[in-house]
């Protein structure tokens, strides 16, 4: 009952479609009012404010903010459907963030010469190599993996399916319900945490570290839920290659989680690697099925 009523509140499809359009308007207001800000303390009030107001193109991190929120819900709404395409989502969520951090990167280029190598350009060039190394590793994980589309009509439970497959499906619905409920309560303690820091310091202008606020947090979550999903296979399979998927899984995010404490440089390292050998260990698991066919 706890699953049927975390799926039928807060995981339906017209729910996601609605946030999905709600997101999206609140991404093109917050992209304006950025703007807005910008306009109004450089040509209004005369000041040049650091951080996010110094630059109009830090107006674009806005938008992809609220995006990277509505990822985060969708990772959980694929979670009761598909352990594959949730741990896709974990993948399409850092990309997403090294692009955010892209567009802060462009703030801070040295653009004088001798400087291509500085460490603020070296920042773009590690950010610009990762996401383009990572868009061809998701590609390569779906195909791999044997999904080539994430539509929800794609996702259904099958009558035909056994208990044990069932009980499965029902431990990632009731999984889904608890991480919501969970980064919900994050999401809220981190960005008043955060909004109270600013208050104490007298500067609300400051750029923020938005993937510590709330995205390294998160992920300690996934990696929670990650544990969870590999123990709850159990009760419905024994099988070697599908044990070993699972624990690549949690090996995979814990790798993405590391990268938010390291330095730049070494945080791409510990990205790519956690999403290589994400598909790696899947691309063998299915060559491993295959040949018992």
């Amino acid at each position: 009952m706890a699953a049927k009523l975390s799926a039928d509140l807060f995981f339906t499809p017209a729910l996601r479609a609605r946030m999905g359009r709600y997101t999206l308007f609140l991404a093109i207001a917050s992209f304006l009012v950025h703007l807005g800000l910008y306009g109004f303390y450089h040509y209004v009030l005369g000041q040049d404010p650091a951080g996010l107001l110094s630059n109009p193109i830090n107006a674009i991190y806005t938008p992809f903010s609220f995006l990277l929120v509505y990822e985060a819900y969708l990772l959980l709404y694929y979670l009761q459907h598909s352990t594959t395409i949730y741990v896709g989502k974990q993948y399409e969520i850092i990309v997403l963030i090294l692009i955010r951090g892209v567009f802060k990167d462009m703030t801070h280029l040295d653009l004088s010469g001798g400087n291509l190598f500085s460490i603020n350009n070296l920042e773009l060039w590690y950010d610009l190599g990762a996401v383009m190394v990572l868009f061809a590793l998701i590609l390569l994980f779906y195909r791999v993996s044997g999904r080539q589309s994430i539509q929800p009509s794609a996702l259904p439970d099958h009558p035909g399916q056994d208990s044990k497959m069932r009980r499965f499906i029902n431990s990632k619905k009731n999984l889904s319900g608890i991480l919501f409920f969970m980064a919900l309560g994050l999401g809220i303690y981190a960005l008043g945490d955060w909004l109270y820091g600013l208050r104490g310091a007298g500067d609300l202008v400051v750029t923020p570290n938005v993937n510590a606020i709330f995205f390294d947090h998160f992920f300690t979550l996934l990696i929670l839920g990650d544990v969870l999903i590999l123990l709850f296979s159990l009760f419905y399979t024994d099988d070697f290659p599908v044990i070993i998927r699972n624990s690549s899984f949690v090996i995979s995010t814990i790798l993405l989680k590391l990268s938010f404490g390291a330095e730049s440089g070494i945080a791409q390292v510990f990205i790519v690697a956690g999403v290589g050998f994400g598909v790696v260990m899947s691309a063998i698991t299915t060559r491993y099925l295959k040949t018992r066919e």
